[in-house]
């Protein structure tokens, strides 16, 4: 309804609008093979699909409703540098809206790989991996001295 889409945004997940509000990290350009197989991937995906790559890097299934509810963020990708990039799935930061994204050789193994992460990798806490159990032990502090929760998805196969 327009009420809902007023109040919570598109159900469908605008990739035009997405790609609008992204911005890329150090030595990253749009035009980067790795990059475009990204768009493409997200494009040829269902709605369904999008909404859950949204909650995969941003953990929410709706982008914000107009231009004015995005206030300051942006979506940001970065590249992960692997030795064998085929071989890895990107990794999404959902405090940061991020993502760092492997140079995949082909578009085809790019939407594999985020297909795959966006429908297995759906935890948003390493809480019970190996990895968040120790990370758990560690003391962590933030400028404040607080306690700072680090929220973001470990998409290890």
């Amino acid at each position: 309804s327009e009420l809902e889409s007023m109040a919570c945004g598109s159900a469908d997940v605008s990739v035009d609008a997405l790609r609008a509000r992204t911005r890329y990290g150090e030595g990253v350009s749009a035009s980067e093979p790795h990059v475009r197989y990204f768009w493409h991937a997200l494009h040829a995906f269902s709605p369904a699909e999008r909404a859950a790559f949204l909650r995969f890097v941003w953990g929410r299934s709706r982008l914000p409703a107009g231009t004015a509810a995005w206030k300051e963020q942006w979506f940001r990708i970065h590249t992960m540098e692997a030795a064998e990039p085929d071989s890895r799935l990107p990794v999404a930061h959902t405090c940061f809206f991020s993502m760092e994204l492997p140079r995949y050789s082909s578009a085809r193994m790019c939407h594999q790989r985020l297909l795959y992460a966006v429908t297995h990798c759906i935890d948003i806490d390493a809480d019970t991996s190996g990895e968040g159990v120790a990370n758990a032990q560690l003391p962590r502090l933030n400028s404040t001295g607080s306690g700072e929760s680090d929220d973001h998805h470990h998409t290890r196969a």
